[in-house]
């Protein structure tokens, strides 16, 4: 009995490759681009829950700051001023928060909205210490700046308070009165994507008489011993 020739080995042909390698390069690429849109999706969430965190620890520090305001007086012997001035765009006080880690004292400090870039603002501070013979917050608006919430549309400033013992207090854009402190400072943040952060208001801690004390024979401002 004779043998069966060999069957001739199959194998595939040139288009089977071709369509297969396609076809692998399509499911690559949909696995790609999904991959990519899960990256893309998670780098913004990130982005986002940083932003946030980051603008938390700042209005945070802001409340902190503003409970330290001190009621120091300029020096000034021809008139009652308070180291404190504000409009809704701008606000300087003093705090008791020292202005570095090197240094101890009051702080002058500063906060404004300015210039971060083409389209861009950002909430700056500046503090410095203030010399003996302090007038004005110059030192502090000539400091270096810090941002503390980047890319701000708006930024606004309120105080409550009263112009003196027998009129109800209430809130104004703008202090014009340099013999008294406010009792609470307010800020309202929208950030440049639309976002309004929650209104920030905090409590003036020390009343006015914490910062001077006086004698029969010679003006003498100082803090008191805390």
């Amino acid at each position: 009995m004779t043998a069966s020739p060999m069957k001739r080995a199959q194998g595939f042909t040139l288009i089977e490759v071709v369509l297969a390698i396609a076809l692998l390069a399509a499911m690559m690429a949909m696995a790609w681009s999904g991959l990519s849109f899960a990256l893309r999706g998670w780098d913004t969430g990130e982005s986002k829950s940083r932003r946030t965190s980051d603008i938390q620890l700042s209005t945070n520090f802001l409340r902190r700051e503003f409970a330290e305001i001190f009621p120091m007086r300029w020096k000034d012997p021809t008139t009652l001023k308070f180291a404190f001035e504000g409009d809704a765009k701008h606000l300087a006080f003093v705090s008791t928060r020292a202005p570095g880690l090197s240094s101890g004292g009051l702080a002058l400090v500063s906060l404004d909205v300015e210039s971060g870039g083409p389209n861009r603002k950002d909430l700056v501070m500046r503090r410095a210490m203030p010399d003996e013979a302090a007038k004005d917050f110059g030192p502090a608006k000539a400091a270096e700046g810090t941002i503390l919430i980047p890319d701000v549309e708006v930024v606004q400033f309120a105080y409550f308070g009263a112009e003196n013992d027998f009129v109800e207090p209430r809130w104004m854009d703008d202090w014009k009165l340099p013999a008294r402190m406010p009792q609470y400072v307010r800020v309202t943040v929208r950030t440049g994507d639309g976002t309004v952060l929650p209104e920030l208001v905090a409590k003036v801690m020390l009343g006015e008489e914490a910062g001077c004390i006086e004698n029969s024979f010679q003006r003498n401002c100082f803090p008191r011993a805390r």
